[in-house]
């Protein structure tokens, strides 16, 4: 099935699954009436989309300039206006507080935009672009005396027996008389809410200008490449100056404008300040009115006559959401206005001309990197345009689907990569970073409409933008506080801003420096990686990295009875040893005694070992406890790899391993240096030689020209020099790949690919080097990799799931550091529903109810509960991974599977596809087949997910599930 046809509603995002029925119907083979019905609906979704896209863009295509590899897609001229309203954050700010806040807010974002872009739309205005509450409006120079309407005796102003002013000054007499009409309708709109009004100023430019279209990146939830249109010339720069220069209730013409209109127009005050610009009081009624030219465009303007029909629906998809275009197929867009926490970056760019020969091209390079680096941390560009200050970007991490509990993170840390990106072309960047609850959602009216964010969080991100050096980032306090243990933050001078009454906190953030060690150190104690990358996205509670790493190995592999445990117990040849674990155990002491891996070990003559799970689950911890064993009790040196959860980490991957193998050769002679470089040099076989200079930029973190020949290079050097220690010393290649956060397989795509490279050329080792084991760490195991066959055929896949309740209250005693009886059964039983086994959801559950005071703690004795369990609002615990990502995965589902979910909580037991059915009308009358389809395909998603379970195999009819039982939080995607 095309895109074209798919069935509204459909996901066509993604390959449907094997021998679903649906995936197979097409177009041609359905009746006529469903035929009929199914271009309804699509009609139906044009008309929500074509709000979406610009009367010039439609043009565009069907002059042919549209073509995805064609950046400049129209060059014209024309009045250019831009409208700013005063209020909106006024109001924003007031409604965020109130419980139905998005709605009100959307209801009087409605109420005046509605109005306002029916005039714009009267006098053949084209609404270009929203920047929040502000607009930008082109009035094309367009010659009516060639129109078939023309009947050559009223000119295209509309006023009898007046000569016609030409195309270019009869558009700016249209763009002014719109101008006048908007204050005298519009201003100080009522809103209904606390006094607030809202007036708009107004800046009024012409010339030539140019639409650019510019992008082309593929979003990580969908499979349409999304493109940023702007407008450019020098309008933008006229209307710069002339907008700042009006009050509320005035519009200002720059005296490019000015010099086309003057003897049409009235003239206001004088601006002292800039004699050149001109104040617009009203028409000059004996000569021109606005109903008169209003009528004379109106009988001229042929645009609806030439708007997308059914076969450029797909072609809309360029410019809108997909979480937008979903909902508009759906019928829901009221779903998307919402009052959400986000993170917020605002950029401002300099020192690119796109007027200039070379300029589109630039543009188009610029916006392509930017968008790669935004969606590989999986979030979103919200906007871009250009005016007298450059360039100008808003990013915004949080607006499903992708959302994230560690989205300030992900915005701060691609604020960090894409200062490279303006230092690599050149060019001068600021960028301000925030953190905090916003309006997102439609900004417009029915004919005309745009996915924004507004409120105070966004605002005050252009205001840090402003006050950011030449390629540097400034966050706000909340970004600093809900960001990772990854970034560091260095307080300023707190700064005033425009519309604060007291100066505000910024924050400069820098990157976490690297660390210098990995593996053995020179005293031989193991230095982990996840002690200083935290792969779970979590932030360190302890500044002792190595103590908070052991505690958790010690409470979850000490669980005896756990059958993850019981297996690792068979292959290392003992049950856990607290003493191998003591912090002071350096790898060849005496401490604890020596002994070899049992002979059917994967540790014994070569073996390897695939572990897999979600976030949390215990993969670090068992993999600790391997891994130590292993060095201290069979002198098993361990060499890492580790990459994720962030995007582009290959080469730290890289980094590791050949830092961590130079370490185990350190322990074979006492002659190779601390330096790692100048060990690699003594140590690097002759074959790779000339290799040592890539290597040394790679070791010392240099920005790379081409990193995957480097990395092919890595690989290589590294397979050869661990096939250098077989008669030195036994080995153990950890290799790990982390997800963390991220909700889509595409965003980690190339990185994944990386890392099954190395797996595969660390089975071809593992298969030959007998001396040579190894360790593979992921969140679900490839079955199509050589590694993942080998452990399965050698029993050492491991996979692992919750804890039982059995085990759940061993693993609470021993965080707690109580006895098992001491545990209180309410609290037991409480954990156990909430965290589904999960380890890291019980530390977190334990340590929420701690702080807020519901339990307390006396260490070695008891523990008490000090408020009603059922009274606790698990919800306020976002902040969580447990309810954070639980609640992100559920954010990130298609329209049609968070209906189907939120109808499936309304069953106590075990429910039918009927059911689900029997739940919901459906806004298309006459499609109960199709809805039951529909429902089909998403409850199939559903159960794929992990988000309800099928309880019994499905009839032909009636498929049956239950929500989430048995399931473990972390299945939802984590």
């Amino acid at each position: 099935m095309s895109t074209d046809d798919h069935l509204p509603g459909q996901i066509v995002d993604e390959t449907p699954m094997a021998g679903e029925v649906l995936a197979n119907i097409t177009v041609d083979k359905l009746e006529d009436s469903v035929k009929n019905w199914l271009k309804d609906q699509n009609t139906q979704t044009l008309n929500g989309a074509l709000a979406f896209v610009p009367f010039i863009l439609q043009q565009a295509y069907f002059e042919g300039n549209l073509d995805e590899k064609q950046i400049v897609i129209h060059k014209g001229a024309g009045g250019v206006v831009f409208s700013d309203a005063s209020g909106f954050t006024a109001l924003t700010e007031k409604l965020a507080k109130k419980s139905n806040g998005a709605e009100l807010l959307s209801q009087c974002l409605t109420a005046f935009f509605t109005p306002l872009i029916d005039l714009i739309n009267a006098y053949r205005g084209d609404t270009i672009k929203f920047s929040g509450d502000a607009l930008t409006i082109y009035f094309p120079s367009v010659d009516d005396t060639k129109s078939a309407a023309f009947n050559g005796i009223v000119p295209p102003h509309g006023s009898f027996g007046l000569d016609d002013l030409g195309p270019m000054a009869t558009s700016v007499l249209r763009a002014s008389a719109c101008c006048i009409e908007i204050h005298k309708r519009l201003h100080m709109f009522e809103t209904g809410v606390d006094d607030v009004r809202l007036c708009l100023h107004i800046g009024v430019g012409c010339g030539e200008i140019s639409i650019l279209q510019v992008g082309g990146v593929v979003p990580p939830e969908t499979h349409i490449p999304r493109i940023e249109y702007l407008i450019s010339g020098a309008p933008l720069e006229q209307i710069s100056i002339a907008e700042p220069l009006a009050k509320n209730g005035e519009t200002c013409l720059s005296p490019q404008a000015w010099e086309l209109v003057k003897e049409c127009v009235i003239e206001g005050r004088p601006l002292e300040d800039r004699m050149d610009f001109h104040l617009l009081l009203r028409m000059d009624e004996s000569k021109y009115t606005f109903p008169t030219i209003k009528y004379a465009t109106q009988l001229y303007d042929s645009r609806l006559e030439n708007c997308f029909k059914l076969e450029q629906l797909n072609i809309t998809r360029r410019y809108i959401p997909s979480a937008v275009f979903k909902q508009i197929e759906c019928g829901t867009l009221q779903y998307v206005n919402e009052m959400r926490n986000i993170s917020v970056i605002f950029i401002n760019g300099s020192g690119l001309d796109v007027m200039s020969n070379n300029g589109p091209k630039q543009a188009q390079e610029l916006m392509s990197s930017v968008q790669k680096i935004c969606y590989a941390h999986e979030g979103t560009l919200n906007k871009f345009l250009i005016d007298d200050k450059g360039m100008l970007f808003l990013l915004v991490f949080g607006l499903p689907p992708l959302v994230h509990p560690d989205d300030p993170s992900r915005a701060v840390l691609a604020s960090m990569e894409l200062v490279q990106v303006f230092k690599r072309m050149d060019l001068v960047g600021r960028f301000g970073v925030t953190t905090g609850r916003s309006y997102c959602g439609v900004c417009g009216s029915a004919k005309r409409m745009e996915y924004t964010v507004l409120g105070d969080c966004v605002n005050l991100s252009a205001r840090l933008m402003a006050n950011a050096p030449p390629l540097g980032v400034l966050t706000d306090e909340e970004t600093s506080k809900h960001s990772t243990g990854e970034v560091v933050f260095k307080a300023l001078a707190p700064i005033k801003v425009k519309g604060k009454a007291n100066p505000i906190s910024i924050f400069q953030p820098m990157p976490r420096e690297a660390a210098g060690v990995c593996g053995l150190t020179i005293d031989r104690k193991i230095r982990f990686p996840w002690y200083d990358n935290l792969l779970d996205g979590s932030t360190l509670t302890s500044k002792d990295a190595v103590a908070t790493a052991k505690a958790k190995v010690s409470h979850l592999c000490s669980i005896q009875k756990w059958p993850p445990n019981v297996r690792v117990a068979e292959m290392l040849g003992g049950p856990f040893n607290k003493a191998v674990h003591a912090p002071e155990q350096a790898v060849g002491s005496t401490t604890v005694g020596r002994v070899k891996a049992p002979s059917n070990s994967p540790f014994a003559e070569g073996g390897l070992v695939v572990i897999e799970g979600v976030t949390g689950v215990g993969k670090i911890e068992l993999a600790e406890h391997i891994v130590t064993h292993c060095a201290m009790q069979f002198q098993t040196m361990p060499v890492f790899g580790t990459m994720g959860p962030r995007p582009g980490e290959s080469t730290r991957m890289a980094i590791e391993l050949l830092r961590s193998t130079v370490a185990v050769y350190r322990t074979t002679s006492t002659s190779i240096a601390s330096d790692d470089v100048q060990a690699l040099e003594k140590i690097l076989p002759p074959q790779y030689a000339s290799s040592i200079d890539v290597l040394r930029d790679l070791l010392m973190g240099r920005v790379l020209a081409d990193t995957a020949a480097v990395l092919e290079v890595a690989l290589k050097v590294i397979i050869s020099l661990l096939a250098g220690l077989r008669n030195k010393t036994g080995t153990l290649v950890i290799l790990q790949f982390e997800q963390g956060t991220s909700l889509f397989e595409k965003t980690a795509r190339e990185d994944l690919a990386i890392f099954w490279r190395f797996t595969s050329e660390l089975s071809i080792l593992v298969a030959k080097e007998k001396s040579i084991s190894g360790l593979v760490i992921v969140r679900e195991a490839n079955h199509e990799q050589q590694c993942v066959k080998d452990a399965i055929a050698s029993g050492t896949l491991l996979s692992l799931r919750g804890l039982n309740e059995e085990h759940i209250l061993e693993y609470m005693a021993n965080y707690l550091g109580i006895p098992e009886e001491a545990v209180p059964p309410p609290l037991r039983r409480f954990v156990s529903q909430v965290t589904m086994g999960n380890p890291l959801y019980i530390r977190e559950t334990l340590d929420q109810l701690i702080e807020e005071g519901s339990l307390k703690v006396k260490a070695g004795s008891s523990a008490i509960l000090s408020a009603a369990l059922d009274k606790i609002d698990i919800a306020a615990w976002n902040h969580t991974a447990m309810v954070g990502g639980t609640v992100c995965n559920i954010e990130s589902l298609d329209p049609i599977e968070m209906a189907a979910l939120k109808m499936s909580t309304c069953f106590e037991g075990p429910f039918t596809l009927p059911d689900l059915a029997a739940s919901t009308c459906s806004q298309w009358g006459g499609s109960t087949h199709f809805d039951l389809l529909r429902l089909f395909r998403a409850t199939r998603k559903l159960v794929s997910r992990g988000f309800i379970d099928k309880v019994s195999p499905p009839t032909r009819d009636s498929p049956r599930h239950s929500l989430g039982s048995g399931q473990n939080f972390g299945d939802f995607g984590h």
